[in-house]
């Protein structure tokens, strides 16, 4: 051994000796306390919603809405029952003159068309031999009457000639029937008239076109003046309807709304739309308003039951539960099972559950209960 490592090897042990281990530091114990107001708090208790989230979450009073409380449904203008004629050929022909104009006014009794047709020469020919027969049928009663008084007719010859005078007149009165049909006629021309005060809508038919019964109209004919609004109703808010209830009708080309009133309610639902028509009278004079229009009908319904809220306000809990969230104070929300009635467009009813004035989250729910299944 050296004597270098004879001299280190006491320095190496004395340096063992003094060196002890130190014993591990003991760390502090931090009691962990989840944060309050975290998503997903016990279903029974309070809901916090985080202050981030708040600007999210609108909140507002309950009450029942009369406007809100609305049947919405599309509308068309139209013409009322009866206002509305489309007139035709009465008997096989070819137009020879047009006596009206699109736009132009008529009243009763007006000259629309006017139509050559030898069909109608046919009929006068009839009724003017109708005649001719029951004015030689008569003379040759009258010629028996005079025999039989003067002893010198027979009785059988008298009875033949009244049955040939009652068939004659069966005749003329056939004939006469048939000319009237044609409306005003003479020999082989016959004039088409209106039926019904009004404006000349369109002319389906020129000069020399040829026409019979049964084709195309020749003349529409409407009054103006005699319009109702027709609203499309689907067959489940059928019920809320009734007559005379208020109407506000929207129409794009219009800067205000009109008001009307239910007038009456169709009966026939449309199978493929599931809805029925619902008639509205206009109050007033309307302006602007002209048949063809197209325009959106809020009607009101008697509901006063329970309040209206937005569709959002209303989560649906385990796929058959309906709840809201009732603000208890800023940022705290309860949970609250209601009860749903009618929905009203973009409104549901709430029968039961909230009172009015009480405060909801009426959109953002779902930041307040992120276990919603989805929106009513």
């Amino acid at each position: 051994m050296s004597t270098r490592l004879c001299h280190a090897l006491p320095l190496c042990l004395a340096l063992a000796a003094g060196c002890k281990p130190t014993p591990p530091a003991e760390v502090a114990a931090v009691p962990h306390t989840p944060p309050a107001g975290a998503l997903g708090a016990n279903e029974d208790g309070p809901h916090f919603l985080p202050a981030a989230s708040r600007p999210y979450v609108e909140i507002q009073p309950v009450a029942m809405e009369p406007e809100h409380a609305a049947i919405r449904a599309p509308a068309r203008v139209a013409f009322r029952d009866g206002a509305l004629s489309r007139v035709g050929a009465p008997i096989p022909g070819r137009i020879v003159k047009l006596h009206v104009e699109v736009g132009e006014k008529v009243k009763v009794g007006d000259a629309l068309v006017t139509i050559a047709s030898p069909e109608a020469s046919s009929f006068h020919m009839e009724l003017a031999r109708a005649r001719i027969e029951v004015d030689t049928a008569r003379d040759q009663l009258e010629r028996q009457n005079q025999m039989q008084k003067q002893g010198v007719g027979r009785e059988y010859e008298r009875v033949a000639a009244q049955h040939r005078l009652a068939e004659a007149q069966a005749s003329l009165q056939h004939a006469q029937k048939a000319v009237s049909l044609l409306g005003k006629s003479s020999g082989g021309t016959v004039v088409v008239e209106a039926a019904i005060e009004g404006m000349v809508l369109r002319r389906f038919t020129t000069v020399g076109a040829q026409v019979e019964p049964g084709g195309d109209p020749l003349i529409e004919i409407g009054n103006p003046e005699a319009l109702w609004v027709v609203a499309e109703v689907f067959q489940d808010d059928l019920a809320l309807v009734s007559p005379n209830s208020k109407v506000t009708l929207e129409f794009a080309a219009l800067p205000e709304p009109v008001t009307g009133h239910v007038e009456g309610i169709g009966v026939l639902i449309d199978t493929g739309l599931r809805r029925a028509p619902v008639y509205i009278a206009i109050d007033g004079e309307a302006p602007g308003v002209t048949p063809g229009m197209f325009a959106r009908a809020q009607i009101q319904t008697p509901t006063t039951t329970g309040v209206t809220v937005p569709k959002s306000a209303v989560l649906i809990k385990e796929g058959k539960t309906a709840v809201v969230y009732v603000e208890e104070k800023e940022g705290v929300f309860s949970r609250r099972e209601v009860a749903t009635g009618h929905t009203f467009g973009d409104y549901v009813q709430i029968l039961s559950g909230v009172r009015p004035g009480e405060r909801i989250a009426v959109s953002g729910a779902l930041l307040i209960d992120g276990t919603a299944q989805r929106i009513l």
